[in-house]
């Protein structure tokens, strides 16, 4: 008998799901509220140059690695074309005006950075012992979703990514390092917990990677599998109401071209952001308590985010990612004020479209809180008028002549560049307050603050980058986690497995 399965949302974690099921033999129908599907995977094109939107970079995609053996179980490798960073400094964090590369595997990471501590060496190996111990222990990097929910009782849960690192390391600029690559968690010093890190900094020090074309060559072709499979991706559908009887959920209401429309189902994922989801489930089958638990948890802070167009066959390409701090730590970049903006930055290139020795584009992210917005809060992409666009010169301007001085390019290989904000993310990816990573990850809150992938609704699963973790390979072991959930009998982990050899 053929199974229905209605997912909401687009992005990485509802196509991930689609085309699982799909292959399974499932009637998979995605709603899309946007024109285009895709969500964090979305790209745009200004004057010829195309931008990615959130996927700037990947990991673990050498071959056997993590992401590698899901690409490839989704049938997607083959179709992406792959470009790795460098091995002597994928990532390189600027601090008190130097520079500090991570250098990808183990033994070279602790050799980069011991060049710079050499009185630091036992302690580095020590460090990077427990990031691989405490990311092994991470439902992250478990296939076999056995294991998702013990993992959440491991002390690396519970324990700050600064209280461990201080704990392990004794030289305070180190310590600053080794946490510099936090905007790829939004860490918050006190808050965040160590599994996040070590998944993070694992995840990439074993390999970093840009996509060639854009990463929207990730959802196209999970769109192809969906769609050869006979599901369907139903775009501006906006998804209003998941409709429950007495005992489960029973279908999707959704609004398209102004009309409310039905659609029966078996299985229901969310992949949109939690919050959302539980305000659209008005049965008594979800508490109270439990609705009001997921939409009061707090999300991650969002990123003014400038788009740069270079100058053709002017500025080298950077195969590396810039961390750089001005401020004298890592941490707190998210309490800047208006004299200090920004107190910290990411700044990389694109996989070249022609002369790989050149860059043609290139992103510089910083740190911006809602409250700079609260006056467009209410208006939409495009008609925010003069003043928005006034506020987004001043900060761009700001932000630019602050990045120049330590990357000369920036100023006369720069074409012209494009920006946004929070409210931008929010309006193209229904991020709840454009944050970049959906519910923040905080040990205060302990087990109130996690998110399942079950509903007390049984046949109602969420996914996506607040369930699980965030980035690609989070979002695709959630995705993961819930298919095996409805298909049983641990069918996944065995194909997964077939798939990585």
């Amino acid at each position: 008998m053929e199974r229905n399965c209605v997912i909401i949302g687009a992005g990485l974690g509802g196509l991930s799901c689609g085309a699982v099921l799909a292959r399974h033999g499932f009637k998979v129908t995605v709603l899309e509220q946007e024109s285009h599907a895709g969500g964090c995977l979305q790209t745009f094109v200004r004057d010829g140059v195309r931008f990615e939107t959130g996927m700037h970079f990947i990991g673990s995609a050498g071959r056997g690695e993590l992401l590698d053996s899901l690409l490839r179980f989704l049938g997607i490798r083959g179709g992406l074309e792959l470009h790795e960073l460098d091995h002597d400094g994928y990532d390189i964090i600027t601090y008190k005006g130097q520079d500090y590369p991570f250098r990808n595997g183990r033994d070279a990471f602790i050799e980069g950075l011991a060049e710079h501590f050499p009185g630091q060496k036992d302690n580095l190996v020590r460090y990077m012992d427990t990031v691989y111990k405490a990311s092994a222990a991470s439902s992250v990097e478990s296939f076999n979703p056995a294991r998702v929910m013990d993992s959440n009782d491991t002390v690396w849960h519970t324990r700050s990514v600064d209280s461990v690192i201080d704990g392990i390391v004794d030289d305070a600029d180190l310590r600053e390092i080794l946490a510099g690559n936090q905007p790829l968690y939004a860490g918050v010093k006190g808050h965040t917990p160590f599994s996040l890190h070590a998944f993070i900094t694992s995840f990439y020090n074993r390999s970093a990677w840009r996509i060639a074309g854009g990463s929207d060559n990730i959802a196209r072709l999970l769109i192809e599998r969906i769609t050869c499979a006979g599901g369907s991706i139903k775009i501006g559908c906006k998804a209003v109401e998941i409709v429950c009887d007495e005992t489960k959920a029973t279908g999707v209401k959704f609004i398209v071209d102004g009309v409310e429309q039905m659609m029966d189902a078996d299985y229901v994922i969310s992949t949109i952001h939690p919050a959302l989801t539980v305000g659209m489930v008005h049965s008594p089958l979800l508490r109270p308590a439990y609705k009001k638990r997921i939409q009061q948890l707090p999300d991650t802070i969002g990123v003014f985010e400038l788009y740069l167009k270079f100058k053709t066959n002017t500025v080298p390409y950077m195969n590396a990612n810039r961390f750089v701090y001005e401020s004298g730590s890592v941490w707190g970049c998210d309490s800047y004020t208006t004299d200090d903006w920004p107190r910290g930055y990411l700044y990389m290139h694109q996989w070249p479209q022609g002369d790989s020795r050149y860059a043609d584009a290139g992103v510089i992210l910083a740190y911006m809180r809602n409250d700079e917005l609260a006056a467009w809060t209410d208006t939409l992409t495009g008609r925010r008028g003069d003043d928005y666009r006034e506020f987004k010169k001043r900060k761009a301007e700001k932000l630019l002549a602050v990045a120049a001085k330590r990357f000369p390019e920036l100023g006369d290989g720069l074409e012209r560049y494009y920006t946004s904000t929070p409210l931008t993310y929010r309006d193209y990816t229904g991020a709840v307050g454009g944050g970049l990573y959906g519910i923040a990850k905080d040990i205060e809150l302990g087990q109130s603050g996690r998110v399942s992938y079950r509903t007390r609704v049984g046949n109602l699963f969420l996914a996506g980058q607040s369930v699980n973790s965030h980035g690609i390979m989070g979002v695709l072991v959630g995705s993961m986690v819930v298919c095996d959930s409805i298909l049983g009998n641990g069918i996944l982990y065995d194909e997964i497995i077939k798939a990585s050899k």
